[in-house]
């Protein structure tokens, strides 16, 4: 294997977690080109151009953390260019507070912390998620739980 190729899947599992790599190498969008990641922990400092060439956005923050995420999610949509694919996580009802096991990627001790700092949880499952994205322009391909995390990929229609 080509030192580049190593490089890109170490900086993929520092960056989104073992987790998110595993759920993007089986859904084929990992190594692709266009690739832009919006951290959990920096803030997006992406513009209108860098959305408008993206091919997927990886959105790195639970969906469940985000205070306004109908509001989140449609303006993300509407700065996509069509057939582009946005990927992301949530933690279900019955997987989120202090029973899961991760807190987005960090370890139960690391989560309880950052569960107390956190003031505005929504409680989503797949069909929750899966409305909003509709709702949004966006069509869900596919979802998988691992970890106590429920991950998808969407793709914006064509309008």
């Amino acid at each position: 294997m080509k030192s580049t190729a190593v490089f890109k899947i170490v900086n993929t599992i520092i960056r989104c977690g073992f987790s998110f790599f595993r759920y993007m190498r089986r859904t084929g969008l990992f190594g692709r080109p266009g690739v832009i990641i919006l951290s959990s922990q920096e803030g997006a400092n992406y513009g209108r151009t860098d959305l408008s060439q993206a091919r997927t956005l990886i959105n790195l923050r639970r969906l469940d953390l985000i205070k306004h995420l109908e509001m989140f999610v449609s303006s993300l949509a509407r700065l996509l260019p069509p057939e582009t694919s946005f990927v992301g996580c949530f933690a279900c009802q019955g997987n989120s507070g202090h029973d899961a096991r991760y807190y987005g990627n960090m370890p139960l001790f690391i989560s309880k912390l950052s569960y107390r700092r956190s003031a505005h949880h929504v409680e989503l499952n797949p069909d929750k998620v899966s409305a909003i994205l509709s709702r949004c322009g966006l069509v869900v391909i596919d979802m998988m739980e691992l970890n106590g995390l429920t991950y998808f990929h969407s793709r914006k229609r064509i309008n």
